[in-house]
């Protein structure tokens, strides 16, 4: 499997990735609702407080962001979902900066994605996979959209 780098951060590729994601995701976060530990809730709270702490000290958070997501991937215990997920990394990353350099340009944006991540959180801490999957999906439908509101997509 090869993905052109070039090609993953322009417009109609972020969205595409977004559906990847989307499709990935939404099963990561609810198989993380179903076998996360209290370690896992640790680490994925963590992860939370990171991309805060990046988006307050004025950078991007696409590391954070992407750290957030393996996090979820980790509290499945399935070592493939943690594989495919660092295989598409570089990927991810690509399209993360795309939305989130748009969602920083608007704090409603901003505001937006920490409360998608917050309720995905929730979800899995909860353990409720629908709602995690849901909500994983939710965040991912609401990227595009915010992508679509800013004309970049």
């Amino acid at each position: 499997l090869r993905i052109d780098y070039a090609e993953a951060v322009e417009p109609g590729s972020v969205l595409q990735i977004l559906a990847l994601r989307r499709a990935i995701e939404a099963e990561v976060a609810s198989e993380a609702a179903m076998r996360r530990s209290d370690a896992d809730m640790v680490s994925i709270g963590a992860a939370l407080a990171k991309i805060d702490k990046a988006v307050a000290e004025g950078e991007d958070g696409v590391a954070e962001d992407v750290a957030f997501h393996r996090a979820i991937a980790a509290a499945t215990g399935n070592p493939y979902f943690l594989k495919t997920l660092t295989f598409l990394n570089q990927y991810l990353e690509a399209g993360t900066v795309v939305t989130r350099r748009n969602e920083a340009l608007r704090e409603d944006f901003s505001r937006q994605v920490r409360d998608e991540h917050a309720a995905i959180a929730a979800a899995i801490r909860a353990g409720d996979p629908m709602a995690a999957r849901n909500a994983a999906r939710t965040h991912m439908y609401n990227a595009a959209r915010r992508l679509a509101e800013a004309g970049i997509c």
